[in-house]
Parts: C-alpha cells; structure tokens; sequence
C-alpha cells in the first residue's frame, strides 16, 4: 500500500514539473499586431452626429393655361346668355346646365369675347309648386366661362330669365295664394247670379212667384260660404310651375372683378 502512494505521488510531482517550464506559442497574436497595428488612434473615427433626411418641396401643379394669357372681366358687366336645354323645377339640385353668349362682349384689356362663347351652371336649389298657392323655383348660379376652350371660374347673377326680372338668382313660378281666393269669391258671386237669374223667372209666373226668393237665400248662402272659406281652401291650392324652354335669353350681371384664362 506505500508502494502504490509513493507512485501516486511521483507522478503527480512530475506533472507540476511539466506544467511549470511548459512556454506557451504566442508566435501568432504577435503576427496579427505587428500586420494589422490594432491602435485605437488608427481605427476611423465614428461620425458625432447622425445626418438627417432633406426636405424636397413638390411643385404645386399650375392652373391649365397653355396660351399664359389672362384677361380681366370688370365688375358690373351685364351678359346676355341663350339656353341650351330646357330649365325646370323637376331639375334636381345639382344639375348642370350649359348657356352661350347671345353677343360677344369685351374685356377691360379691350379683348372682345366673342358670341358662342360656352358658359355653364349648377342648378342650386329647386323645388315644383307647393300648397297655400307657393309656385315652383328654380335656383341657379351660373359660375364658370369657357374661353378658348379653357375654363375659368366667374362670380355672377342671374338677373333675367325669359324677360322677367329675377332676384336671388331664384327663377319662381307665380305664387297664386290672393289669385285662388278670388276665384273662390267670384265662383260664389256666379252662383248667385244664377239663383238671381231662375228667381227673376220664377216671379213671371204667379202661382210660382211667392217661391222666388228660395233661389235668392241658396244662392245668397253659397256667395257667403264661398267669401268666409275662400283663405281656407286657398291654402290647399297650389301656385305656378316655372318652365324655360330652350333657347330662353339670360342676363347675368358679373358681381365682381373676374380674371379669366385664355
């Protein structure tokens, strides 16, 4: 048994023997500096700030105006415009209607527009006739100009249609409200001359005479129902429709200065 352990323990001094004068290679860490010189003071230097994206500003895209050139409508300046399709108030809001100069007429540079000259419009607003004797309407802006075949948008109103006045650009049918109570009233006063008519009849002949007032008081009764109910059943009546056939002459009035291209 002393045996074995001496050998174990000449053994084991032997391997500390061996590990103590063992040299490690560090041949290859030395090639690697002397060829590569792993200084900080050779290495790039990193940039101090991080650059940014640029701004690129698009183009705002021009107004179609091939020719460039411009001219300048004055306020005030009355159009006369024929209508190229019939006008409504069955038109539903937003429909486009379409008019031409009926005369050519001239800018502020002097440049004559000729007739022909294309214009077109929104209907705004429109309604057919309505009860208590309100008649249809129409509403129009006319709102852009065709010149050269370039369009520009104007500032105007309408002002006449069909030889009539018009306000608020709304073309109106007649309103028939006092018109349908007068009916009322002369359809009594008609049914009175009628029984007036058969009692003046009645009073030739004297077995039938002392009857002749009974037409009077009907006819008498019917004239008064007809004068006290007449406001009443006029609110159930209905006013004007407005129709324009094709071909009508509009005026419009620009309401302000227009810059038009062309």
């Amino acid at each position: 048994m002393k045996k074995i352990i001496s050998i174990f323990a000449l053994l084991f001094i032997f391997n500390l023997t061996a590990l103590a004068e063992e040299e490690f290679d560090t041949s290859i860490d030395e090639q690697i500096r002397r060829e590569y010189n792993l200084n900080e003071s050779n290495l790039p230097k990193l940039p101090s700030t991080v650059p940014t994206a640029s701004t690129v500003e698009v183009p705002k895209t021009p107004a179609y105006n091939p020719t460039g050139k411009t001219y300048t409508l004055k306020r005030g300046t009355k159009i006369t415009l024929v209508s190229h399709s019939a006008i409504n108030d069955r038109l539903a809001k937003g429909s486009k209607v379409s008019f031409s100069a009926y005369n050519g007429f001239v800018t502020k540079e002097g440049t004559v527009i000729p007739s022909g000259t294309i214009f077109k419009g929104t209907v705004v607003n429109s309604h057919t006739p309505q009860l208590s004797g309100n008649g249809g309407l129409v509403e129009l802006s006319i709102n852009e100009i065709y010149y050269n075949g370039i369009r520009s948008n104007i500032s105007t109103k309408v002002s006449v249609a069909n030889s009539k006045r018009v306000f608020l650009d709304n073309i109106k049918g007649k309103r028939s409200y006092w018109s349908n109570c007068g009916k009322r009233i002369k359809k009594g006063a008609n049914a009175y001359k009628a029984t007036e008519r058969v009692a003046n009849k009645m009073s030739n002949y004297p077995v039938i005479n002392i009857l002749s007032f009974v037409p009077l008081v009907g006819g008498a009764v019917i004239y008064s129902v007809n004068l006290v109910a007449s406001p009443v059943l006029a609110i159930f009546s209905r006013g004007g429709s407005v129709s324009v056939p094709s071909g009508t002459k509009f005026e419009i009035k620009l309401t302000d200065s227009n810059i038009i291209n062309g």
